[in-house]
């Protein structure tokens, strides 16, 4: 987020770069997956649709702590992480990548390889 006194510049049209989604006045759009919302959304949101704010101010946070608490290392928050599945991730009790989802990883490019 910009300053109070960007937000202010906005609002008068002195700019057109929107403090918190950087769009050009009018629109506004979600920083994360890019889908149309609304000014109010924007800011209220910090730039980020709700489902994304949700995902990435809310329950990201829960995970990393959860990780944490788990004395889990691998820091990725991709469930869908290539490396992460296939490699990097040596955690076994890894809540972003769980065995089911390495397993199935490496069933699927082992499938692939034949």
């Amino acid at each position: 987020m910009k300053s109070k006194q960007h937000e202010q510049d906005y609002l008068d049209r002195k700019c057109i770069d929107c403090p918190y989604c950087s769009n050009d006045f009018p629109e506004h759009s979600c920083r994360n997956c890019y889908s149309e919302i609304s000014q109010k959304t924007c800011w209220k949101h910090g730039g980020y649709c709700s489902i994304c704010y949700t995902n990435i101010c809310v329950e990201l946070p829960k995970v990393r702590t959860n990780k944490k608490q788990l004395g889990v290392k691998c820091q990725c928050d991709n469930p869908t992480c290539a490396k992460c599945l296939s490699a990097n991730c040596q955690d076994d009790n890894c809540p972003t990548h769980t065995l089911e989802l390495k397993n199935k990883y490496k069933n699927r490019t082992h499938a692939k390889s034949r």
